[in-house]
């Protein structure tokens, strides 16, 4: 496990640090770990360009631009960014001009006559930014973004920031070396590809502050484990769950769920659909028990999955699956008709576990029902959204599971966990229903609302990435022996 914190909370401990060590020593141990991990990268032969901003990260820069000088490397160009500086970057400055290495000035530059360089290194702006990068700047990293050149980040990708709209322009990073801790502007889902390969260094930080930090979420990196089922085990106890789903438009949703959460271990998979596609769903679903709801109690089941594929005017139908005292999944338009049960404030209180799977665009529609206001817009900041994504959760004491390049598990308490995706093969219609049934089935297996989310989360990245591996792009479909396996591998 690895947290995520504040880009504050990381300032008051690089200022409590101070205390216990001079400025300048954290400063190089900082660029002697971001120097370790770039020359693992970069072959001596590179051509390196630092980008350096006026600040203490544009110091540590120039540090890690030293120390490529003294580890032999010799192709070295520094483009000063600023025109005022810190006092530890006026020493930096002061210690670069005893080398050997070109130092340019934005202000001089035409930046067309800059000569295209192997890797890039940005130390333009760090945690501290606030909002968007001046002009010049723009340009600038508008053009590194269109190079060939690789980029290796300092800290943070320059132009993303706790309170920066994701929206911004910013620098498209290749890997990204953070200082003590991940901050909420690394793990927005809508930027977390900008930061490229992510991981953390600490620059002499004493561990009793990084152990002091404030907790915003925390990246779940254990790996897939799930308790073996009993050899006694037969269908009746390895859980029943019924899906409401699907609809003329729509009918392959639901199926798909269902035969996911055959693959995550269900013994009973009961799809209740409309009597327009009943046939359809019956003839092509062997395993699945197919019914058409009539308003009968929703009795006898383990768990319950309502949404998938089921098409707009489910809110009275859902009302009643809300008075169910079992695990309730909500995904798609399950969302949406809840969504607006909440805005009509016709929604029923829960007695059982509630789980929500939206994406983002869902996300957004819930969100503005419950908080009344737009929400989860690109214009906003990470700590907006990390915010936000708490509030929405105590409000509705729901656990939600934000679907993205991440996945986002946000429980009713406010807590947290994010696991790593990103795997464009995955973003092909019906992976989200996948995802829905096997937090299902899960449920139905007597697992935690949060550890059901956790479980079917790794399982379909992990499916996702052996696919990947193995054929390439394929369809959700194809997904369903890999999911099957990759449960049988984590059984322990």
């Amino acid at each position: 496990m690895k947290i995520v914190t504040s880009s504050e909370e990381l300032k008051r401990v690089d200022s409590a640090a101070k205390k216990v060590l001079p400025s300048l020593v954290l400063m190089e141990s900082a660029a002697l770990q971001c120097w370790f991990a770039l020359s693992r990268l970069i072959e001596r032969s590179s051509s390196l360009l630092f980008l350096i901003g006026g600040g203490n990260n544009g110091a540590d820069g120039i540090a890690i631009a030293r120390h490529a000088y003294h580890a032999g490397w010799r192709k070295i160009t520094v483009l000063h960014t600023a025109t005022r500086y810190t006092d530890e970057h006026a020493f930096q400055q002061t210690l670069l001009k005893e080398y050997p290495i070109r130092q340019l000035w934005l202000g001089d530059v035409d930046l067309d006559d800059l000569p295209p360089h192997d890797w890039i290194i940005d130390a333009i702006a760090g945690l501290g930014l606030n909002g968007p990068l001046h002009e010049r700047l723009g340009e600038l990293v508008f053009r590194v973004n269109r190079s060939d050149a690789s980029v290796f980040s300092v800290d943070i990708p320059s132009g993303l920031g706790d309170r920066c709209a994701v929206s911004g322009l910013c620098i498209s990073s290749d890997h990204t070396v953070a200082l003590g801790s991940f901050t909420r502007a690394h793990y927005h889902p809508l930027v977390r590809s900008r930061c490229g390969n992510l991981r953390i260094a600490n620059p002499s930080f004493p561990l009793a502050l990084l152990n002091s930090l404030d907790v915003v979420a925390t990246v779940d990196d254990e790996p897939l484990a799930i308790p073996a089922l009993e050899k006694s085990a037969y269908k009746n106890t390895r859980g029943s769950i019924a899906i409401f789903g699907s609809s003329v438009k729509y009918t392959g949703a639901a199926r798909l769920a269902a035969n996911a959460a055959f693959t995550a271990r269900s013994g009973l998979v009961t799809l209740f659909c409309d009597p327009e596609i009943h046939e359809i769903c019956a003839s092509s679903t062997m395993s699945i028990m197919v019914r058409s709801y009539k308003g009968e109690p929703v009795e006898g089941f383990d768990a319950i999955l309502a949404g998938p594929g089921w098409g707009d005017g489910r809110e009275e139908l859902l009302k009643v699956l809300l008075c169910t005292p079992v695990p309730l999944v909500l995904d798609a338009d399950g969302i949406r008709s809840l969504a607006r049960l909440i805005a009509s404030k016709k929604m029923e209180g829960r007695i059982a576990p509630t789980v929500l799977t939206p994406h983002l665009g869902e996300m957004r529609i819930l969100g503005e029902a419950v908080l009344g206001r737009p929400c989860f817009e690109s214009s906003e900041s990470p700590e907006t959204f990390f915010s936000d994504l708490k509030e929405v959760a105590r409000f509705l004491e729901a656990t939600i599971v934000l679907k993205s390049s991440l996945i986002h598990v946000v429980d009713p308490d406010g807590t947290i966990t994010i696991l790593e995706g990103l795997n464009p093969s995955l973003g092909v219609a019906g992976s989200g229903d996948l995802l829905a049934g096997m937090v299902t089935a899960f449920l139905g297996q007597g697992f935690s609302a949060h550890d059901s989310s956790l479980i079917a989360g790794k399982i379909l990245f992990t499916s996702a990435q052996a696919a990947n591996e193995e054929i390439g792009y394929y369809d959700s479909e194809t997904l369903l022996p890999y999911i099957g396996r990759t449960v049988k591998e984590a059984e322990r």
